[in-house]
Parts: C-alpha cells; structure tokens; sequence
C-alpha cells in the first residue's frame, strides 16, 4: 500500500518533469533560484518509490544529496543531476510502471 502510493508519487513526479521540460533537459544556469528549488523537489520525489536497478541506486544518491544539502547546490553538480535524470527518464519511467522495489528484489 505504502509502496503503491510512492510509486504514484514517483509518476507524478516524472509527469511533471517532462511535461514542464518537454523540449528536453533544461540548464540550470539560465535557471532562477525557484526553478532550481523545483527541480530538485521532482528529482528527491522521484527517486522515493524506487528501488535498486543501477538508474535508481544512483538516483537515490542524488536524491539524498539533495535532501541533506546545508547550502545552495552548486549548478555544475545540480546539472550533473539533471543530466542523469533527463538521460535515463524512460528507463526510470518503466521502472515505476512495473513497480520495481526492494522487496521484491530480495
């Protein structure tokens, strides 16, 4: 159940990516502070329901890099992000419509 609703989240989330950046990845240089604050929102929410492949492993580091985060992330490292996010939507996307999760890796 609880698993379920994160999974809704994380499509949610991934809907709202690509259809705010539907021209593709955006830079976040030219990107406002609140532009910023958002993408990092989508990027932390979709790694939430996730579990395990390589793509989630390493969204889930980003994700915990940017929730922990004491200071503004530098744009070069938060365009990293972006860029791994952007180059691998469809692989995260047929993740979360088969619901890959840990438990069902054990």
């Amino acid at each position: 159940m609880l698993q379920d609703m994160l999974l809704h989240t994380s499509r949610e989330a991934l809907t709202a990516l690509q259809q705010k950046y539907s021209g593709g990845m955006p830079d976040v240089y030219r990107l406002s502070d609140e532009q910023k604050a958002w993408l990092e929102l989508k990027i932390q929410t979709l790694a939430e329901g996730l579990r395990l492949p390589q793509p989630v492993m390493e969204l889930h580091k980003i994700r915990n890099r940017l929730a922990h985060a004491t200071a503004d992330i530098p744009d070069k490292e938060l365009q990293k992000m972006v860029s791994f996010v952007f180059d691998n939507m469809e692989e995260i996307r047929a993740l979360i419509e088969t619901g890959c999760t840990d438990d069902e890796k054990r």
